[in-house]
């Protein structure tokens, strides 16, 4: 190797890099980066020409010289694979990538206040602009110390934006829960039952709301619902305890990993979904179409609501706060194949099982 042979660069370029080859300072080197004025024409184009020697991409971090900003968002939220986290949290990643900002993670494994403020302290200690809080985490917000002055936005229960500098966009559950429920009550079975996801989750609590407010309506009689965890062997541990009751005919399931587990439980009885029990899930996960038997269900497209409620974010951060801090998004009943009217000869449990 001869001694003029070029160094193989084992980095991305920098903006120190760029402003070592051109002679000048770092912040000359935002001020061309930015397009700002005050940089004569012969500086300029000596940072111009370092910048396409050296393959240097602004990022994120060259842009906040400007500003003076940290373009980070912080996110709490509690690990796991629930379809709804997950996909919000996808939704986030992508939102922050698309618009220049960086993204803190912080999972913790329950949704306690004791865990969640460390958890908003090492964000805070990182220096991020806003902090985007994940269900059920925003159930705790009253119980957390939020930094003074940082934007908080809720993917959840619009009714938390009352506090200041926060945003939330949240779909309306209970009003989707009621078309479920309506749904199934309008094709003549007497009653729904309902499985309920854990009381902790304020996604439950609407849920539970809009099907009550469902059987209030119509005036049939309200059964105490069964809690399940939001898996798919709590909703089949569920629908066992409804099967041994002879007026169950239609089931209203919280989401739709629970309603799976259901429908195996009706399968494992020796009865069908929906000639024997009808099911609505809540969710419209993507394999919810493809099932043997396609799943009715409430679409929530977390990928529109969490690109909403992340532009909403970025308009605040830039100066541009929306006139009303809090947005509620409609659901979507989604008619599939697992419910139809009760059927009059409507078999029940095997006695064997």
């Amino acid at each position: 190797m001869s001694d003029t042979a070029p160094v193989r660069r084992l980095r991305p370029a920098s903006m120190t890099d760029v402003a070592a080859l051109a002679g000048v300072s770092q912040k000359t080197v935002s001020r061309v980066v930015n397009g700002e004025p005050h940089v004569t024409d012969a500086v300029r184009t000596r940072v111009e020409a370092a910048i396409a020697e050296l393959g240097f991409r602004p990022n994120a971090a060259a842009r906040s010289l400007k500003s003076q900003r940290s373009r980070r968002v912080g996110l709490v939220t509690i690990g796991t694979d629930l379809y709804g986290p997950t996909a919000m949290l996808t939704g986030v990643e992508q939102a922050c990538r698309s618009n220049g900002y960086a993204l803190s993670i912080v999972r913790t494994v329950t949704a306690s206040a004791a865990e969640l403020q460390p958890a908003v302290d090492s964000l805070v200690e990182q220096g991020v602009e806003a902090i985007v809080l994940s269900e059920p985490v925003e159930n705790q917000m009253d119980q957390l110390r939020m930094p003074r002055g940082a934007t908080i936005l809720t993917l959840g229960p619009p009714d938390v934006a009352d506090r200041e500098n926060t945003l939330a966009v949240g779909l309306d559950e209970s009003g989707a829960a009621f078309a479920a429920t309506d749904h199934l009550l309008a094709l003549g079975h007497e009653t729904v039952w309902h499985i309920a996801g854990p009381a902790n989750w304020t996604s439950s609590v609407r849920r539970e709301q809009g099907w009550r407010a469902a059987l209030q309506d119509a005036g049939v009689a309200e059964h105490a619902p069964v809690e399940g965890d939001w898996s798919p062997q709590s909703g089949h541990d569920a629908m066992r305890a409804l099967l041994t009751r002879p007026d169950v005919t239609a089931v209203f399931v919280a989401n739709d990993q629970m309603a799976v587990g259901a429908m195996h439980a009706i399968q494992q009885a020796g009865l069908s979904v929906p000639q024997d029990v009808s099911i609505v899930g809540f969710d419209d996960m993507p394999i919810a179409a493809f099932l043997p038997t396609p799943l009715t269900t409430i679409r929530q497209d977390f990928a529109e609501s969490t690109r909403l409620a992340m532009h909403r974010l970025f308009r605040t951060l830039d100066g541009h706060p929306p006139a009303e801090r809090h947005r509620m998004l409609p659901g979507q009943l989604i008619t599939r194949a697992t419910s139809a009217p009760p059927s009059p000869t409507r078999r029940h449990l095997r006695p064997t099982d």
